[in-house]
């Protein structure tokens, strides 16, 4: 989906509208990132990624919040993260990946824009960056007990994991100084060059994930894939800034 279909998406505008209703004056900024804001979105696998401000994180503001996240949840989009412009200030060396992805790819849906000027330091990026690839890594592990045995569940589990891993592929390319790529696809092929990794385990996850057949089974796709990731995360220590 094109962002400006995503601005004009009737969904959006209903949340906005509701966030104003809730809370007035209180209301600060709505931002929406991720695939959509990046013009990356796929209708049906992809998700309306928010991100609502709020003058302050009192009891009192997070309760008059509940009724329109609750009617945008019950629509099936994932829940909005909650900010105050004093967090977001005092956050940004604790989540680089995710503000650096943010500095790269918004769309303000209302408000001010809360990081046009935001400074995002580097110097915490890469731990980041081998901290979430081998806590993600972990969790896919564990999942897999689970599902293994389910086609359904384990495709689900591999086309969910793909854009959490990618997100964190394109903090990786940043520690090497590059620009990550807009679309998903060319981020796996840019940082599976540089970390010398089989890039064709990604690409068929991404082609299950927009709805396409694979030429092979989820069982051994997943082992490929699991084997690509388990090479990430040694191989990021390799980048050098």
């Amino acid at each position: 989906m094109p962002t400006l279909s995503a601005l004009s998406n009737p969904a959006l505008n209903r949340f906005v509208e509701d966030l104003k209703t809730a809370v007035a004056s209180r209301l600060i900024s709505v931002v929406l990132y991720g695939s959509a804001a990046r013009g990356d979105y796929t209708s049906g696998t992809s998700d309306f990624n928010v991100l609502v401000v709020v003058d302050e994180l009192e009891p009192g503001t997070l309760e008059r919040l509940t009724d329109p996240i609750r009617r945008w949840l019950r629509s099936g989009h994932p829940p909005p993260r909650i900010l105050s412009p004093s967090l977001i200030a005092e956050s940004s060396d604790v989540f680089p990946i995710e503000f650096l992805d943010l500095k790269a790819s918004r769309v303000v849906l209302f408000g001010a824009d809360p990081f046009s000027h935001l400074q995002v330091g580097t110097a915490y990026l890469r731990l980041q960056c081998e901290r979430e690839l081998r806590e993600k890594l972990m969790r896919l592990r564990e999942a897999y007990i689970d599902v293994h045995a389910h086609r359904k569940r384990l495709r689900q589990l591999l086309t969910q994991s793909y854009t959490t891993f990618v997100a964190v592929f394109r903090g990786c390319l940043r520690l090497v100084g590059e620009e990550p790529p807009q679309h998903n696809a060319e981020v796996v092929a840019t940082f599976c060059a540089r970390a010398d990794l089989d890039r064709s385990p990604f690409e068929k996850v991404a082609r299950l994930k927009s709805g396409q057949p694979v030429d092979v089974d989820l069982k051994t796709l997943f082992a490929r894939y699991h084997e690509e990731l388990t090479k990430a995360v040694g191989r990021v220590d390799r980048f050098i800034v």
